[in-house]
């Protein structure tokens, strides 16, 4: 970011309200959040550049903006959402205003305005609707003059980008390179560099696929610093590093020389246009869909399709797309000609048939005479070529003369009326196809005695039935029973550009977090108490299919989940996924949670609300975890699906016998040994292999190595709603209604500040405070009552207090002391109890992921201060006395470094 804002806006001639305006911009939230409208995938990415998250709201479009904006130096700053401005212009003659939000506001070295993004059928579609708010100019730039007009006043920009102004083969490659391309200090041994080099000196051109063969165990991370380091030259317009497939050089002068000396021929295209004089009348083809003329004006052309709609077309936007090719004239020899359509409708048998005949005519085309030794009469063989010659000089191709005509056989006249067949279409549409679902018979007969009253014959209900059908299914399963349900018949979703692929060019690219809850019952291990169906959490890498990561609890869905499954993730590759799909669950877009993301430097990708496909990978893992191994479990809930079928005896909830700790255990068998094993079907080998494949050629990455410490496990500690908390003089920070508290906060100098705040979820006994470039543990109120209760019981607890407060005629808060002593009654036992040995069966598993847990068995002495980091880290805050000076201490901004890297 510009650390001086004003002296440089002030270069660039900028007026003083000008300049006060983009500071207010900066200063200012995005103006709204973005959403999905069923179809995009929206998210944050967290820019470094910006030191905060950026939102999209199209991963296909917009996300690639961002992308170059990050990694282009003229580009200064850049925000999401900016202030929301009027614009005005006129519809259909009538003047109209409204409040508008551009996608960014970009400052960079040679242009200050805001930016709006949108994808090429979008725009043309804008442009017919709005033509007074989206125009084509001459040199085929879309425009916004109403937005244009709002920058003019400020002395600012404005301007509309489309999917076509993107380069997405370099947004592919600089997002394969990002790792690298962020990171500071990158170093190379001489060694190593020197080898490389002198490979690709020796072999000009020489594609990364066949260095990696020509150098056994070669570490492909070595070839990438290099080339970020600028000791040899790909061309990442225009080539792909991903496929291996880009070429090497030794500088960008050689290749440029190397390619000028081997261009020795022109590629033209071989497709024919056909030529058309724009007038009424004639025919064209745009987007699949046939159009007549119907009028050509001066500043507009009016298009009608078969359906009756017309629509129209500026006569920018008409030129625009006759020159991209996405509308063609049609020929109306091609188009009268309808007998051209027979090769279409021919069966195989009928063209194998034409074949043997064409076979057989062929010598006699050729002159030789009929001797009366063939096995075909004469009269037959002339009876062809006589056919072969019509169709000849009919269509320039004699072989169509030879198919049958048995297409044209049979009565295909309508044989229902006119009056009869709109009636029927009616009482389709109006009857059938709504949320009353009714029946096919009940509406055939509603429609019977309709044309009854009428006078009119009624068709057959299998006529009837035919004509429901001819509906596509999507669009009648919609209106029926609404988009979810279509959902399923509704066309698959394809990329923008097709060779982007859908699951990313590499491991810990794209990886899917989601919940499930598994169909097994579970039993306790101390008092074999039935404890219900546990829920899962799985971290799939989408690239390999492998799962990276799972999570197991009794508790739904939350943050803690989210928490336990990414510390579970780093601790067995101490690595942090690049991007995450999630769904529009509450816990995946709170505060904390977000944080985190953008802490690990981690993208946020969330789907459609309902859309399983944008989630397929993950999906599809649920359901293949249930089929091959939870059904083949005692105590699974299959049977359940005909509850009235179910007897005491056969009860899952009976038969289970599986504890959360033997379950869990066998479970990672199977995610981490057995499935990570077997052949995928989708990739055709294991998800094991894949991984090792893609560790081969898109590196290791040790340079993005996430330390599984204490410090991580504090920092993927949850926070409050702030983050922070006020120390108050002999109470300490209050975090979730409980105050906590340290001898080390018996400080004049942290008194009354505000303070960084964790806490474990698991242990609400302890939690933590950044105090003077440190964290320090601190202890609860009431702590022999708090320590190893989990939020969830404390939750519990308090809600069921709160429950009896309401009830009572006597209105009190709740208080602090009533809450430890309702914990530790004997009436809360009952109420508690399944949540407490749930909880002890967390502990179980996962006793060394908590915070500092305390034993239940020995008590201990209060410690004055416990340091988390180690005596070898240093915190390095960057500006902070500034920061400091303004109370706006940003943790995101702490960075750990070695003694011996400072």
């Amino acid at each position: 970011m510009i650390k001086d804002i004003e002296t440089f806006l002030k270069s660039k001639g900028l007026e003083d309200k000008t300049i006060a305006y983009i500071k207010r911009i900066r200063d200012s939230e995005p103006a709204r959040r973005v959403r999905s409208n069923g179809q995009n995938v929206v998210g944050t990415y967290p820019s470094k550049k910006m030191g905060l998250s950026i939102q999209f709201e199209s991963k296909t479009l917009e996300l690639p903006a961002i992308f170059e904006k990050e990694h282009d130096k003229s580009v200064q700053e850049y925000y999401d959402q900016p202030p929301s401005f009027k614009i005005s212009y006129q519809i259909n003659e009538r003047n109209r205003a409204h409040l508008y939000t551009a996608d960014f506001f970009v400052i960079s070295e040679d242009w200050i305005g805001w930016e709006e993004w949108k994808t090429e059928d979008e725009i043309i579609k804008l442009s017919i609707q709005y033509p007074e708010r989206y125009q084509l100019d001459e040199k085929g730039l879309w425009r916004c003059p109403p937005a244009e007009q709002y920058a003019e006043n400020y002395g600012l920009s404005f301007r509309v980008k489309i999917s076509k102004d993107l380069n997405m083969n370099y947004v592919r490659n600089i997002k394969f390179l990002e790792d690298y391309l962020l990171k500071g200090n990158l170093s190379i041994e001489k060694e190593k560099k020197d080898y490389i080099c002198k490979v690709i000196s020796e072999n000009p051109g020489i594609t990364i696929r066949e260095l990696l063969e020509k150098i056994k165990d070669f570490q492909v991370d070595n070839l990438y610093i290099a080339f970020i380091l600028g000791d040899f030259y790909m061309d990442i317009e225009d080539e792909s590093i991903p496929e291996l497939s880009a070429r090497l050089y030794i500088s960008k002068e050689y290749k440029d020389a190397l390619s000028n000396m081997t261009l020795s021929t022109s590629v033209f295209s071989s497709e024919m246009s056909v030529s058309f004089k724009v007038s009424s009348g004639e025919k064209i083809i745009w987007d699949g869909v046939i159009w007549d003329i119907l009028n050509a004006g001066n500043t507009s052309i009016v298009l009608i399709n078969d359906e009756k709609e017309t629509i129209e077309v500026p006569i920018a936007t008409f030129e625009y797309l006759l020159k991209e090719g996405k509308i063609k004239g049609i020929s109306r020899n091609d188009f009268d000609n309808k007998e051209l359509e027979v090769i279409k409708r021919a069966s195989p048998l009928e063209l194998e048939r034409a074949n043997e005949r064409f076979t057989t005519i062929q010598p006699y085309l050729n002159g030789k005479e009929y001797t009366g030794e063939e096995s075909i009469s004469e009269r037959t063989i002339w009876n062809w070529i006589r056919k072969y010659r019509s169709a000849e000089k009919k269509y320039g191709s004699g072989y169509v003369g030879l198919l049958s005509e048995e297409y044209k056989k049979g009565n295909r006249t309508q044989r229902i009326d006119d009056d009869v067949q709109v009636l029927m279409e009616t009482y389709i549409k109006e009857k059938y196809e709504n949320i009353r679902q009714s029946s096919m018979k009940k509406v055939y007969l509603q429609f019977c005695q309709a044309c009854m009253d009428k006078g009119y014959d009624p068709s057959s209900y299998y006529t009837f039935t035919k004509k429901v059908k001819e509906t596509p299914r999507y669009d009648q399963v919609k209106k029926r029973k609404g988009p979810k349900a279509a959902y399923a018949f509704g066309e698959f979703f394809h990329e923008l550009w097709p060779d982007t692929p859908r699951h990313g060019d590499r491991i810990f690219e794209i990886c899917h977090l989601d919940h499930t809850e598994l169909d097994i019952e579970l039993r306790c291990s101390v008092t074999d108490r039935n404890l219900g169906r546990p829920w899962a959490t799985f971290l799939v890498d989408a690239f390999s299919r492998r799962v990276l990561a799972t999570y197991i609890s009794y508790d739904p869905p939350s943050y803690r989940s989210c928490m336990m499954v990414l510390r579970e993730c780093v601790k067995r590759y101490s690595r942090f996924p690049s991007t995450i799909v999630v769904d529009g669950g509450k816990e995946f877009e709170s505060v904390y949670f977000e944080t985190l993301l953008t802490r690990n430097r981690c993208v946020k990708f969330r789907r459609p609300a309902a859309k399983a496909r944008f989630g397929n990978v993950i999906e599809r893992l649920f359901g293949t975890t249930n089929e091959m191994f939870i059904n083949n479990l005692m105590g699974n809930t299959q049977i359940m699906k005909n509850v009235r079928q179910v007897v005491k005896e056969i009860n899952p909830k009976n038969t289970s016998i599986w504890t959360l700790e033997d379950f869990v255990r066998v479970l990672n068998k199977w995610t981490y040994e057995i499935y990570d094993q077997t052949e995928h079907t989708g990739l055709g080998i294991s998800p094991h292999d894949m991984y090792e494949q893609s560790v081969k050629t898109s590196g290791a990455r040790e340079i993005v190595r996430v330390a599984y410490d204490e410090t991580f496990k504090t920092l993927t500690l949850p926070t409050t709603k702030k983050g922070t908390a006020k120390v108050l003089p002999g109470y300490g920070v209050k975090i979730n209604r409980i105050y906590y508290w340290s001898p080390v906060l018996r400080n004049g100098l942290i008194e009354n500040s505000q303070v960084f705040v964790r806490y474990d979820p698991f242990n609400m006994g302890i939690a933590y405070a950044f105090i003077n470039n440190r964290w320090i543990e601190l202890e609860s109120e009431k702590f022999n009552i708090f320590k190893n209760r989990s939020e969830k019981e404390v939750n519990i607890a308090f809600e069921e207090l709160k429950r009896r407060t309401v009830l009572s005629e006597k209105k009190q808060d709740i208080t602090i002391k009533m809450l430890a002593e309702f914990l530790n009654s004997i009436e809360s036992e009952e109420l508690l109890l399944s949540q407490r040995l749930k909880d002890r069966a967390m502990r179980n598993l996962y006793v060394i992921e908590g915070g500092k847990s305390k034993s239940e068995e020995v008590e201990q002495e209060p410690k004055v201060e416990k340091v988390l980091t180690s005596e070898n880290i240093r915190l390095v805050v960057n500006n902070q006395e500034e920061r400091l000076a303004k109370n706006d201490l940003d943790i995101l901004n702490v960075e750990f470094e070695s003694y011996e890297g400072l």
